[in-house]
């Protein structure tokens, strides 16, 4: 009897374990693949954050994070000449020292500069008062903005009060849509793969640089940029490829009916 209770008792634990782990599995492919019914509930929730545009034309916004790096960043400002493409690079404040220069390259190519805040952490672990104090040491660093700022919080997590606070200051938050965990897979061909699979008009890719562990990059945008153009798509700032927005964007706290 104690070894039948055992085996009932074991089955027990074993079913629940595996429909656990089919449902963890499910979940994961949902967010790793962020498919665009995903990302526009997330849009409807959040209007005043940019995700994504919804358009037909076949354009895209290339987003670079945790620049700019003496070593990566040379090296992608050459490909992105050799291709003649707009990027959008978000810069890390503790990475500007001496290499400043970057910068004004990046400028001088027709290149937009967003603000990732002062170093490679989840911004919303910050307070009210570090959050501003953080989005204004970067933007000291980088110099005019132009029109519109962009700011994209460590991490990618935010909740309301963040975007509130930068919007106080001017910004607007820029999430993205389409993000192959590049710094995580770090495989060229797996990533290429991915982001040719899931690409669509208007999205929002994001991809890293930042160090030498994250020498993927170079191989993978002289093979994706190139890919990408031979299907037709176009590469735009974030700013270039806001201006496609039908819908104005609300204002924090509010949502459009």
């Amino acid at each position: 009897m104690k070894e039948l209770l055992g085996k009932i008792t074991q089955r027990r634990i074993i079913i629940p374990l595996g429909l656990f782990l089919v449902v963890i599995i499910l979940l994961g492919s949902i967010v790793s693949c962020q498919p665009k019914f995903l990302m526009h509930q997330m849009a409807l929730h959040n209007p005043e954050v940019l995700f994504y545009v919804e358009t037909d034309e076949k354009v895209l916004a290339l987003t670079i994070d945790d620049s700019p790096n003496s070593h990566l960043t040379p090296a992608i400002l050459d490909l992105l000449d050799k291709y003649g493409i707009p990027v959008t690079f978000f810069i890390i404040g503790q990475q500007v020292p001496g290499n400043e220069h970057l910068l004004q390259r990046m400028k001088k190519s027709g290149h937009e500069l967003g603000n990732h805040m002062v170093t490679d952490e989840p911004s919303i672990m910050l307070s009210h008062e570090e959050f501003a104090a953080n989005l204004l040491a970067v933007e000291k660093l980088i110099g005019p903005l132009g029109e519109k700022k962009w700011c994209r919080p460590g991490s990618g997590w935010f909740n309301h009060d963040m975007v509130n606070n930068a919007h106080e200051l001017g910004y607007r938050f820029c999430l993205g849509s389409l993000y192959p965990f590049d710094n995580k897979v770090r495989n060229p061909d797996l990533i290429h793969l991915a982001v040719m699979e899931q690409m669509y008009p208007g999205a929002i890719l994001i991809l890293h640089e930042g160090g030498p562990q994250r020498d993927y990059i170079i191989p993978l945008l002289d093979e994706l940029i190139p890919d990408l153009i031979s299907v037709g798509y176009k590469f735009m700032t974030v700013s270039e490829l806001q201006e496609l927005e039908t819908v104005k964007p609300a204002e924090p706290g509010k949502t459009h009916p």
